[in-house]
This record gives C-alpha cells, structure tokens and sequence, in this order.
C-alpha cells in the first residue's frame, strides 16, 4: 500500500513547536500545489489542526517529513525527534483512529471529522488529493461518524470549548455574568463563545469587517469589529482567542493595563496571543496544552472494543478497494466491449424507432453508457463477493471472453 505519512502532535511537541508547522488553508493549498507539481506525488494531503500538523503523500518519491519541513522552511535536522512516520496500513490505521477521536488531545472530541473532511474537500479543490487519498480520507471520515452513531465514546461534552470553560470554573468559581471576549468567529470561536454564552458570561465576539458571506453568532452574544478589540479589552475578564490568523490577535505592545486580572486563553496553533503577554502582572496567558491538557482521557475496554471492530471493518473494505485497483482498467475494457456487443446487436431496433436521427444517436448514447455502468457494478462486486485470490484470474478470464465475443 503505497501510502506514506509524517505528523507532529500535542504527545510530541509543546505549542510552540508546533506551531513551526501549522498552515493556513491558503498556505496549506499552496504547500500541496507545489508537492504534485514538482515532488511527483500521485496525491497529496495536509492536515493542519490545533493539536496536529500531517503530510500525507501516495506515490512519487518524496520523504514527508523532509517534504513538510521545505514547505514550512524548516531545518529538517531540529524537530526530527518530534515527529513520527507511518507507512501503509499502519498510516491508515492511524487515519481511521484519529478521524473519530480516539488520538485528539480532548478524547471523542468530534471537531475532528470536520477537519479530516476539510483537509480532503481543500486537497481535492486544489487538484492535489489524488484517488487513494481521496477514497482514504473519504472512508476515515465515514467509518468516524458510523462510530459516532454507534458508540458513545463519552458520557460529557469532551470539546475543546467545554474543557475552556471546565478550566475556567477552576480558576475563577462560578463564571456567571463574567465580561468575556472571544477574537474568532470561526467553528472554534464560535463553539467557545456558545459555551461561555451558556455558563452566563457578557460574551463580545469580533467580527472582521471585511467577512464575506453569512456571519454565525451564537444566540446571547454580542458583537464589536475585530478593530475595535483593544477598546473593549480592558474591561474583559476572560479573553478566548481562537483565530487562523498567521499573526497576532493580541501584541504585548498594544495590550493596555487591565484595571481587574484577567485570563487570557490561546486555542489557536499557530499561537495567537504574544506569550509575552504571559510577563505581565495582571495578566494570566493560557495555551491550549495547559488548558486541555497533555495525556487524553480514555473510555472503557468495551467501548473502545466496539470502535475498533468498527474500525477494522471499514479499513478492510478500504484495502480491498486498494488490492482491486490494479484490475480497474480491465473493468472499464470489459465494460466497453460488452456495451459494444449490445449496441451492435441493437442496431436495427435502434434504426426501426420512430425518432428523428440526433434522438437515436443520443438513445444510442444512453443504452452504450447504462450497459457500460451495468457490467461494470458486476464486475465491482467480485471485491466483496469473491476471495481475492480469484479476482486476476476471473477479471482475465472475462479479458477473454469480451475480445472474443465477434466468434460467438
């Protein structure tokens, strides 16, 4: 299985390593871009999350970790212990894994599906994905939510938003009524302003002036323009940060003093807040290790039996899609024949219908591409309906047949 991976996460790195590889969507495009074009990678796939950085690379040459830190312009040499290559079935065990929860630093959190899936749609909109990748990610993100049907892998709300707000009632009590901001209106600004909307905080949330499209704001909160932020922020007991800005939301040098301490919560990666910020007297800066925390919580031998039975399952119906590509050209000629073989012996019902010629042309169309779709949704079925041991000689056996049909 010629598939290929390199990742860093929050097992292996702090943030601030981490944040060495974070992209954004725009970098992340770019970055796959150029790997297919110049590295000769067949598919190419990024991940880029808060808690992980992967390359994901099917076919070609490239090794993805010298791959990932030329795009990133890093010194392959400095990081290379933080980071773990899979290949194979393992990586596409680690994919399925990861795609429902059971790696991510907040145990069963389900933001993760949605990234897995838009890593895929941003890979393939960019002409990078490539088949494997494409059918990889695509049933990792489907086995993920059969087991979020299925499986209950937490009794609680196990998001990174409601752990924000777990550590927030530890630090401060009850945080009813609390002026709080969150700088973000993406999914992770809006699920903490959701939450602390919930716990009944003052919640302002930034909205950039220049969004385009509809702005979601969670019901109960209230909104300023993200240039405005430094007004307000003295006022603010609690700050969320949680932007995919490649800069930062807040700079130590612009920050005014706060008249009451205040906590300020970095969920972004890279970093949003200036850690120098974490100096200041009145000021108490917390990243989304120190937040989330570094080891995930697990849930009970049963449970995770069943998701791993799930698991498995769909990986095998994704390995047995691999082994039978090699035999995909071979479909679409035995296809084609047999639609041939039909057309040709159609032709005189064809020529007796009562239809101007274009009509029968485009019938004719039509009856060629519905037998080609028809023998071919036979054919496919021998992955699941027959040992692979005899899928090359059948397949060659109907090569055979197809060819000699003219001495039938």
């Amino acid at each position: 299985m010629d598939i290929r991976m390199t990742g860093i996460d929050y097992n292996r790195a702090p943030v601030e390593v981490r944040e060495r590889f974070a992209m954004t969507r725009g970098a992340a495009a770019v970055a796959m871009e150029r790997l297919r074009a110049d590295g000769g990678a067949q598919g190419c796939v990024i991940l880029s999350t808060c808690n992980r950085t992967e390359l994901w690379i099917c076919g070609g040459k490239l090794l993805p970790y010298e791959a990932l830190c030329d795009v990133c312009g890093v010194d392959p040499a400095e990081y290379r212990d933080c980071f773990l290559d899979r290949a194979g079935r393992e990586a596409a065990e680690h994919l399925f894994a990861l795609a429902c929860g059971l790696k991510s630093q907040v145990f069963g959190e389900d933001q993760i599906i949605t990234q897995v899936g838009d890593a895929l749609a941003l890979a393939r909109g960019c002409g990078a994905a490539g088949p494997v990748l494409e059918t990889l990610f695509r049933m990792a993100v489907t086995a993920a939510k059969r087991v979020k049907t299925d499986v209950r892998l937490t009794a609680a709300d196990r998001s990174v938003a409601a752990s924000t707000v777990a550590f927030l009632r530890g630090k401060l009590g009850t945080l009813d009524g609390l002026p709080c901001m969150v700088i973000g209106n993406g999914e992770m600004g809006r699920l903490a302003a959701s939450a602390l909307v919930a716990e009944g905080c003052d919640v302002l949330m930034t909205v950039r002036q220049y969004h385009h499209g509809e702005v979601c704001i969670p019901d109960g909160a209230q909104t300023i323009a993200y240039e405005k932020r430094l007004i307000y922020l003295p006022g603010m007991r609690v700050v969320v940060s949680a932007t995919a800005s490649p800069h930062y939301t807040l700079r130590a040098s612009d920050v005014a003093p706060f008249p009451t301490p205040a906590i300020l919560c970095d969920l972004a990666v890279p970093r949003d807040i200036d850690p120098a910020l974490a100096d200041r007297p009145d000021l108490s800066l917390y990243d989304t290790d120190q937040i989330c925390g570094r080891r995930p919580v697990r849930a009970d031998y049963e449970t995770l039996t069943q998701v791993r039975e799930i698991l498995q399952s769909c990986l095998a119906e994704f390995e047995a899609w691999y082994r039978f590509r090699e035999f995909i050209p071979a479909v679409g000629e035995i296809s084609a024949c047999a639609a041939d073989d039909l057309l040709g012996r159609m032709q005189k019902p064809i020529r007796r219908l009562p239809l101007a010629q274009d009509d029968r042309d485009a019938f004719a169309g039509y009856l060629n591409q519905s037998a080609q779709k028809a023998v071919a949704r036979l054919l496919y079925g021998l992955r699941e309906n027959l040992a692979p041991q005899l899928w090359k000689q059948c397949i060659e056996g109907l090569q055979k047949s197809a060819h000699g049909k003219e001495q039938v």
